[in-house]
């Protein structure tokens, strides 16, 4: 895949979710509540796009037809949105804690390199059992974020690849199982479209989205906005992980 290809279609989709948001904002000052809301989802779907396309283009997705058609399913999208919410943004400050924090890592560890270095040279060929070698701590995913990737991969794309989806009992409950269900998806066209009932009354309508609703999708759709830090320790786990979580897909997609 060219990069340069990618990368621009990433600004495009980008610009595009922050004119969406502009929209959002705008309707928002005018108390257009539920199209303030439909806009903002809308925006956060092509932030998360983006952010796909991204993983994309650094080698942690493969880019295979199931991912590709993934763009187009909602509720993969609002799944990647849970995972770019986890991911630290673009701050001066958070990018000087991280530099700190790499360079104690470092330090620390050559430290230890240079003592085991002074036993072996004195003859001690055992390891000091107080002067443990510095390894990282364990790292675990959020659940939401952890259910999300899973769901996204084992239940949508194999969904798109044979139809059948693999579903977990750890998976049936939290944030993203109820994204996976559609619950944004829903209430994104309840502010769009009026839902008639099978006795030919209202149900759910545009003039039931509150103001609080609209204000936290048009929030969420800011906070997605904004470039992640790519090298940040959650950014580097994350890119880790889903080459290992996607492997069986590339390995099934190459014996078709």
């Amino acid at each position: 895949m060219n990069t340069k290809t990618l990368s621009r279609t990433i600004s495009v989709c980008v610009e595009n979710g922050k004119k969406l948001l502009e929209d959002a904002k705008y309707l928002f000052g005018w108390d257009r509540y539920s199209t303030a809301l439909a806009l903002s989802v809308l925006a956060q779907e092509e932030f998360a796009k983006a952010f796909l396309l991204q993983l994309v283009m650094e080698e942690a997705l493969p880019w295979l037809p199931e991912v590709r058609r993934s763009m187009a399913k909602h509720q993969c999208k609002h799944l990647l949105a849970i995972v770019m919410e986890w991911l630290p943004p673009f701050d001066f400050d958070l990018l000087a804690e991280q530099q700190r924090r790499s360079t104690e890592k470092h330090e620390k560890k050559m430290a230890w390199y240079k003592r085991s270095m002074d036993r072996y040279r004195a003859g001690n060929l055992r390891p000091d059992p107080n002067d443990p070698d510095p390894i990282e701590e364990e790292f675990h995913l959020p659940a939401d974020v952890a259910t999300a990737l899973n769901i996204y991969r084992f239940e949508e794309l194999e969904k798109l690849k044979s139809g059948y989806a693999w579903r977990d009992a750890d998976w049936a409950k939290g944030k993203a199982r109820k994204v996976a269900d559609g619950a944004l998806d829903r209430k994104k066209q309840s502010a769009l479209y009026v839902d008639v009932t099978e006795t030919g009354e209202v149900g759910l309508h545009p003039g039931l989205i509150t103001r609080a609703e609209a204000h936290e999708a048009i929030q969420r759709a800011e906070r997605l906005s904004y470039p992640l830090i790519s090298y940040s320790d959650e950014y580097r786990k994350l890119k880790e992980i889903l080459p290992l979580v996607f492997s069986s897909l590339k390995e099934v997609e190459g014996k078709t």
